[in-house]
This record gives C-alpha cells, structure tokens and sequence, in this order.
C-alpha cells in the first residue's frame, strides 16, 4: 500500500508543482519498480508500448535521468476521477528519460524517484 501511494504521489508530482517555484517536471532521476528480477524494462523509440524497443533497463536500474513525462490526467480531471479512472490514467504515463548512453521512452508506472548515478 505504502509503494502505491508513493508512485501515485510520483505520477501527480509530474504534472502538479507543488509551488508557483517547483519543478514541474517530477524528480531528476528515477528507479526501476515492479519490475520482475529475471526480466528489463524497456527503452523505446517513441512513448507506446508497439514502438521500437531502442534498450533495457535491468529491475534494479537507478540514476535514470527523467528528461520529462506526459499522458495521464490534469489536475481537474484527477480531482473527480474514479478509483479506477486513476489507475488507468497512471497506465498512460510515459516518460523521456537517458539512461547508459541511451535516450528514449520508457512507461512511467514502472518508476520512482531514484538517486544520482
């Protein structure tokens, strides 16, 4: 539950600052989660999952640069969505992100904020 509400609170970070000053565009570098450990997350060429796979990024990946995420819901929206028209918003999420030498798409609901490489 704790996991949950933590990457529902990533997801709105990425869109809702918190403050006229903040950085709108989420936390600087990501980690992989919800990831199995026998399998990747993939890089890809554009933000769909039938694009071209550019990479992967092992289910302990950390320090993935966010270079931006969009999709999901504004804010309005958010406010008087159901439970479940949230969950489906977050599965819309992806995120721009450089990671190794590699610069692509990556889908969102498979992060959270992570630290420096």
């Amino acid at each position: 539950m704790k996991r949950r509400f933590f990457n529902l609170a990533l997801v709105l970070s990425l869109f809702f600052p918190a403050s006229v000053g903040a950085d709108a565009s989420g936390p600087d570098f990501f980690r992989v989660v919800d990831v199995a450990w026998n399998d990747v997350l993939n890089i890809r060429s554009q933000p769909t999952a039938r694009s071209v796979i550019i990479g992967a990024i092992p289910p302990n990946g950390n320090g993935i640069q966010n270079l931006g995420c969009q999709g999901g819901l504004s804010y309005s929206q958010w406010q008087t969505a159901s439970p479940a028209q949230r969950e489906a918003a977050r599965k819309r999420v992806w995120c721009q992100i450089y990671y190794r030498g590699t610069n692509g798409w990556v889908a969102g609901w498979f992060l959270s904020e992570g630290s420096a490489p």
